[in-house]
């Protein structure tokens, strides 16, 4: 009998081991927040617990059942102050977690879901333009929660860390798909960390406020570009030597050197536009459902008295990139 019972613990084990490795950990809204030495990565359990060990556990893998979430009876050490915007764990969108500054940051946020979920992305903007960007700023995490969906969540702070504590219920006997969640909170500005981090990331820094990286940027100082000079996609080789010839050559040969210093990532698209500002120090990309712009930045609060032409040329996944989506002036 004592051998019996040796081998279906064993099996148990096993059987929970590959359903956490298929799905992720959980955590829970119930939990402390890690302490300031805790690394970076999700936690080990069902619940988020302090933990002294500078690094992630080497395996992903859990050897116990998951923890029930218990209602909190005491307040938390370590809450911040905060209002939650937005909650959802039906979404379907990349993993992203960062801090919306003003209202530019939450112009570009919705960006993110345009080609998944374009709804989601829609009633965010719609519940941020509330906002009052003087006094608070938005704090929003889009993170996968394993095999059961989350069905509440709360934001703390350890120090300059962030961390996202979701309540969960168990996960079901069997596991096709992990769920995520995306939650935006409202902070005050005078409780936010001067450079927040986000903990159980990767990569603790905050995401963008909106999808797409710069790779080449600058002031038209050649001439004029040709009347043809437009918008352009220029992710071939043919495309940007099309977008090209709308230039000068000194513009053109200052562009192709930005662009040597930035290759190329699988999977990405570029796009190239012609913009106008005074004293720009840059340029976002701008994604909908049905358009793609951009806008420079750097310039907003630069006395204007006589526009330049710039030249930027942006990459984003092509993922992200909604399948309709057409370039505008």
């Amino acid at each position: 009998m004592s051998l019996r019972k040796a081998v279906s613990v064993t099996l148990l084990a096993a059987s929970l081991t590959t359903l956490s490795a298929a799905c992720g950990r959980q955590q829970s809204a119930t939990g402390a927040p890690p302490s300031e030495s805790a690394g970076g990565g999700p936690a080990s359990s069902a619940v988020v617990t302090p933990t002294s060990d500078p690094k992630p556990p080497a395996s992903t893998s859990t050897s116990a059942s998951p923890s029930v979430p218990v209602a909190p009876s005491a307040p938390r050490q370590g809450g911040i102050a905060s209002h939650r915007v937005y909650f959802s764990s039906s979404v379907r969108a990349p993993s992203l977690h960062t801090v919306l500054n003003d209202e530019r940051d939450a112009g570009r946020f919705p960006g993110w879901f345009a080609a998944s979920d374009p709804a989601v992305g829609a009633e965010i903007g719609k519940r941020a333009a509330a906002t009052d960007f003087s006094r608070y700023v938005l704090v929003a995490w889009n993170r996968t929660t394993g095999c059961s969906a989350a069905t509440d969540a709360q934001l703390f702070r350890s120090g300059d860390r962030l961390v996202l504590g979701l309540d969960q219920p168990p996960p079901p006997p069997e596991c096709f798909a992990a769920h995520q969640v995306v939650t935006v909170f409202e902070v005050p500005r005078d409780r936010m960390p001067a450079h927040p981090r986000f903990a159980q990331e990767p990569s603790p820094q905050p995401d963008p406020a909106g999808p797409g990286r710069t790779v080449a940027f600058g002031r038209l100082d050649g001439g004029e570009p040709a009347p043809a000079a437009r918008n352009a996609e220029v992710t071939s080789g043919r495309q940007l030597d099309a977008f090209l010839a709308t230039l000068s050559p000194k513009d053109a040969r200052t562009v192709r050197k930005q662009l040597a210093g930035h290759p190329s990532r699988p999977g990405e698209r570029r796009f190239a536009f012609v913009l106008t500002g005074c004293r720009p120090t840059g340029a976002w990309l701008m994604i909908s459902r049905q358009e793609l712009s951009a806008v420079t930045t750097g310039d907003e609060t630069i006395r204007c008295i006589q526009a330049q032409r710039w030249t930027a040329v942006l990459a984003v996944p092509s993922s992200l990139v909604p399948e309709r989506a057409r370039l505008i002036d």
